[in-house]
This record gives C-alpha cells, structure tokens and sequence, in this order.
C-alpha cells in the first residue's frame, strides 16, 4: 500500500469501513435518509457513448452514504446525484469505471477494488488494479443548518466536521478517464480556495498523453530507471500484458506498485520499492523526512508526468505536496457537478 498523501489526511481519508448499499430515491434537492436530513451536493454525469460504472467509498469513521455502489450510467448524459448528509461525510472517494460486466465487476478501468462488504471484487488470479483512477475526493462540511453538537465527528481529529468542504482531483497516484468538474457554491458564498472560474477542465488529458518514457532515475543516481513507461495495461488470466491500457500511473505509483506490474507469469516489469527506499523515495516524498518544501525542489515536480497534468489538467493534484494546485475549500452546501468521459 502507497503512503497517505498529505491532504488525504487532512481531509480524514483512512481505511473505508463496512456501508450499507441502499437504493434512495430522491425527487427534491433536500431530503432525508435515515431519519437524517441530506442534500444533493455531488453529481456524477456520463460524458461517454459507453456504459459506465461509478464507485465510491467513505473513510473509517466518516459517516455513511446511502446510494447504490457499482452503480451503471448506461448512456451518454445519464448521471446520479448523491444525497450527502446535512451533517457532513468524511474522506469519500469516488471514481469510474469502464469495460465492466452487468454485475460492475472485471473492469478494464476502475478495478482497484475495495471492501468486500461493499460489494467489492477483483479478479482473482490477478487481482486489484493499482488505485490510478481519475477521482473525486474529499470531505463534505456541516451545514449551517445543522447544530454544531449534531455534525459528523471529525474522524481524523477532535470535534465534528467544520462548515467546509476539503477536496481535491487527485493525480497522485495516476489517472483513468478524462473529466470535467464544475463547481457551484451557495447562492452569495465563495470558494476560499478553488480553481479558475470554478472549473477544473480534464477533458483533454487522455490516455495517450500517458508519459511512455519517462526518467526515474533520480537525477541520475539510478541509471537502471532512467526510461520508465508509465502506461498499464489489463493482464489476461495468466498474468500476460495485453494491448487494453488500464490508466497511467504516476511516477511513485510506478516504483511502488506491484499490482499489475509484477505478475508471476511473467513479470511486467521485475522489481518494485517501499515509498521510503532511495529509489522511489524522489517521486513519493515520505513524510519524515521529505518536507514540502524538499519535494516540490526535487525530481518530482519535474516529472514529465507532472508537466503534463498540469498542462492539460490545472488545478488537478499531481504528485504529494502539489497543494498549491490542487488542495481546495469551499463553503459547506456547495454543488460539485462531474463528468467522465470516454478515452478517445
């Protein structure tokens, strides 16, 4: 497992806890769910000619979300609004995939897995995808409706959630689909921190933008990784590379993964590393001893990776500590409205 990147902790994004899967049908912004009032403040609309699924999971102490999981958006412009809790929902993640049977199980893309409790699976003689998807994360606020003494408990700290939303596009780890997402605060509130015109534009960041050469070797410390191909493909059954690409992983992705690179039969690629050996420890910046500082100086940033996201993608999260693109915070109540497209 990759180290918890920095905001992920901040926002209260741990290990996700068993939920129940229910279907809830909501026909007004506002309603309740368990006796609990919710408001629709997150919609995920398909861009795609193609079905595709959309999945999520709630950090460990979070809250609990009441929607269906591997839930299908079959065509072009069919979406689900998620009914979030007035209270607040800690450390989401939500992301797609695509190439899945009617069950949303054996993905092309998405297959990173998650608690089988939740309905999770992975293909059993190869196993989970490294988690490279194109995702939305972060943590919902209270609202100002709710009293403070009746908000979600801050799972990753003292008292309950505050009257923000933290969140971000993550691209730590890699990235899948394309997406847009635009963002609407409450009627007269602002963003303290958010992107250009309340727009984050990945529309253009395709798979084949995905770095196939890219040098890891740390300025040179590590001849042996100096041309790395960041692209993953989908393994057969017997653990074979084959032509369908799974996403782009990041650069710490690539040194730490195993999963999908270092199949037995054969290997993708042979050797993988913890976080903190030399070798990786440029592109993940474990924290100690990395500081922000030290990262956003070193080969990290440089990546062509990097570069890339932020030329088709600003505002996306990059590597660890790229907080000044792409760390935000908004008034609580506010709509985020996303849409994944097909790979073209």
């Amino acid at each position: 497992m990759q180290a918890i990147d920095p905001r992920i902790r901040a926002f209260g994004w741990v290990r996700p806890a068993s939920l129940a899967v229910l279907v809830v049908l909501c026909l007004s912004g506002a309603g309740s769910v368990w006796g609990e009032a919710v408001s629709k403040r997150l919609e995920i609309v398909n861009g795609c000619d193609e079905p595709i699924w959309i999945f999520y999971q709630v950090g460990s102490g979070g809250g609990r979300l009441a929607a269906p999981n591997q839930h299908k958006l079959a065509a072009k412009g069919d979406s689900i609004a998620y009914d979030i809790p007035d209270k607040g929902l800690a450390g989401t993640r939500f992301w797609p995939g695509m190439g899945c049977d009617e069950a949303g199980h054996d993905c092309t893309i998405g297959q990173s897995g998650g608690p089988a409790s939740d309905g999770f699976s992975c293909p059993p003689t190869v196993g989970c995808a490294p988690p490279i998807d194109s995702k939305f994360e972060g943590t919902f606020g209270c609202l100002p409706s709710v009293p403070e003494r009746d908000c979600q408990k801050n799972p990753s700290g003292s008292g309950v959630l505050p009257r923000a939303d933290g969140w971000d596009t993550s691209m730590v780890d890699g990235y899948t689909l394309p997406y847009k997402l635009r963002v609407t605060p409450p009627a007269g509130q602002v963003c303290t921190a958010a992107p250009e015109n309340n727009v984050i534009d990945c529309a253009a960041l395709t798979m084949d933008a995905c770095p196939s050469d890219e040098d890891l070797s740390s300025n040179g410390k590590y001849p042996d990784l100096a041309h790395q191909d960041l692209v993953l493909h989908v393994p057969d059954e017997d653990g074979a590379a084959t032509t369908a690409v799974a996403g782009c992983l990041a650069p710490c992705t690539k040194l730490t993964a195993a999963n999908w690179q270092s199949l037995p039969h054969p290997p993708f690629n042979g050797k993988t590393y913890r976080p903190a050996d030399p070798q990786a420890a440029d592109y993940c910046c474990p924290t100690p001893p990395f500081s922000a500082d030290a990262c956003r100086k070193g080969p990290a940033a440089g990546t062509d990776y990097v570069k890339r996201i932020h030329q088709d993608c600003p505002n996306a999260y990059a590597y660890a500590y790229d907080d000044v693109e792409g760390n935000f915070r908004c008034p609580a109540g506010t709509v985020y409205t996303m849409t994944f497209y097909c790979d073209d």
